[in-house]
């Protein structure tokens, strides 16, 4: 009975709902942005077709373009052919087209690039500057944290517009966290957070299929999302990956404060009470592992809630055990200097290759595909946050995403510096090293050791990409390093947690969600029966 309240409860009344909001969001950006929202569009010399290149964002992604350029080949007669990227390769493809138009048939008009790839490509010359479109793209309404990356550091040129977000959140299981009688506090800050995930291993968590669950899980083996993952601990406790200032940066990675972030996210991925299995798998192995209620607490990003919405024969998680389970978006854990979280996102940018009469047509594309109903209808098909603040806060109205959009408040993202490329390599690569470093030693002092290498190492390796001359001590600073990472991190334990499934668990919001559902129908059907019979007055009255 639980299974099925659940299912009922999560999908059809979450989906009608988020249908309504949806059908509401388009009229209200409509009325509120009308600048953005039905911009005229004439055709353009240019016959086409015109090349757009985009990564596979997930389920439901390749759909939503293609209806978007479909709809723009019909309103501007210009057809639009798109090649799909995979995420993995898609930085050394379009390194190697950019360097190499010519040789690239279906060079693109249209490009979307990771935030953080943004500064790189511009700095090697091979983007086109778009200062010209700032008032008809009307860049004033795009999140700021995001639109930072348009530019580089000491420029004051755009190179791109943001299309989309990518907020990381702490995801719970619903069903699994409220059966423990948790709460929100006991994770409010790391030290309570470290001793929630202890007492919650020790207790030896079951799922619905009495299967072990473990409270947390950090990608530490050929993962890619590396400094992402480690980037809340380090923010929050105050410290830097790089320290810059006046547009001159060097590695932070020594720094006091990034040292003890760094240990904290060390701590978690080494210690198997905290966070099993996390040293033999990566990120999309830790989701999967969520999605299989075999994880209590996931911290990934937004898309996430939407992939609910869709069956499994298209990717999605609809027949999933985390969908019957339901998922609940906890507060990050506060930081004794800082409370951060990751954001981050995709911009679309238009690579310098043709004349001006296809430049003016790849325009028209570019401002097709961020026009305000347009993000809307791609970011509900895929799950990410709107680029757009003005959809955002049509979004919050969405009990599922508004926790998401709260996290925005403390979102930040990565320096935009043409380096950054080179260096997110570098971390990803530390966190990779350290991972094996801690697999392959168990006692304390050698995974100190040998951790402590990697990241004097790998602090030396950023200096190199950055150019900046270091003078490094590095015996003083190995020693450094090690007090750091075996210094005592203080664990606040939760109290009276209950390992017993309670036998019938149903929260109060989905009791109202189906409540409104109800609601909704029977005025529907009220609605119907009242046109009919008028229908009917009025052909009797003819007669």
């Amino acid at each position: 009975m639980k299974k099925l309240l659940k299912k009922y409860a999560w999908h059809p009344a979450r989906g009608l709902l988020a249908s309504l909001i949806a059908a509401a969001s388009i009229a209200i950006t409509a009325v509120a942005t009308p600048a953005n929202a039905e911009p005229v569009l004439q055709s353009a010399p240019w016959s086409g077709p015109l090349y757009l290149w985009v990564m596979d964002n997930g389920v439901g992604s390749q759909k939503a373009v293609h209806k978007l350029v479909k709809k723009f080949r019909r309103d501007t007669g210009i057809p639009v052919e798109v090649r799909v990227l995979n995420w993995a390769n898609a930085y050394a493809a379009i390194s190697e087209a950019l360097a190499n138009p010519d040789s690239v048939a279906d060079f693109p008009d249209v490009l979307q690039l990771g935030s953080t790839w943004v500064p790189h490509f511009a700095s090697t010359g091979k983007l086109r500057v778009l200062d010209t479109l700032l008032a008809q793209i009307d860049s004033s309404r795009f999140y700021p944290e995001l639109f930072k990356a348009s530019r580089m550091v000491g420029s004051p040129d755009v190179y791109s517009f943001p299309w989309f977000l990518d907020v990381r959140v702490f995801f719970a299981n619903e069903w699994l966290w409220h059966s423990l009688d948790i709460q929100d506090s006991d994770i409010s800050d790391f030290s309570r957070f470290l001793g929630s995930l202890r007492a919650i291993n020790r207790g030896e968590l079951k799922n619905s299929e009495m299967k072990r669950v473990a409270a947390f899980a950090l990608p530490g083996k050929d993962d890619w999302t590396g400094p992402q993952q480690m980037a809340p601990f380090v923010w929050s406790y105050g410290g830097e990956f790089l320290d810059c200032e006046e547009g001159s940066c060097r590695s932070g990675l020594l720094d006091s404060l990034t040292l003890a972030g760094i240990s904290v996210f060390v701590k978690i991925l080494g210690d198997n009470e905290l966070a099993p299995l996390s040293l033999s798998e990566n990120s999309a192995q830790n989701a999967a592992r969520f999605v299989n209620s075999e994880v209590l607490i996931h911290y990934g990003s937004s898309e996430l809630v939407r992939q609910l919405d869709y069956p499994e024969d298209v990717g999605g998680l609809r027949s999933s055990a985390i969908a019957d389970d339901g998922i609940m978006i906890l507060p990050s854990p506060e930081g004794p200097r800082a409370h951060y979280t990751f954001v981050g996102g995709s911009h679309l940018a238009l690579p310098k290759h043709g004349d001006s009469v296809r430049y003016a047509a790849a325009e028209m594309l570019l401002s097709y595909l961020l026009r305000s109903d347009n993000i809307d209808g791609f970011c509900r098909a895929v799950g990410f946050l709107p680029s757009d603040r003005g959809l955002i806060s049509i979004w919050n109205q969405d009990r599922r995403y508004s926790q998401v959009i709260q996290s925005l408040e403390i979102g930040k993202s990565f320096p935009n510096i043409p380096e950054w490329g080179e260096i997110e390599c570098i971390l990803n690569k530390l966190t990779n090293d350290i991972g094996t470093a801690l697999s392959l030693n168990e006692n304390e002092d050698i995974r100190g050791r040998e951790v402590a290498k990697l990241l004097v190492q790998a602090h030396k390796d950023v200096n190199k990409v950055l150019r900046r001359d270091d003078s490094l001590d590095e015996a003083a600073a190995l020693k450094m390093v090690e007090n750091a990472l075996l210094a005592d991190i203080p664990e606040v334990l939760p109290d009276d947690l209950k390992f017993e499934h309670p036998t019938s668990l149903y929260p109060m919001w989905r009791v109202v969600d189906i409540i409104i559902v109800v609601a909704f129908v029977l005025i529907s059907l009220v609605v119907i029966a009242a046109f009919v019979c008028l229908i009917v007055c009025l052909v009797r009255r003819k007669k």
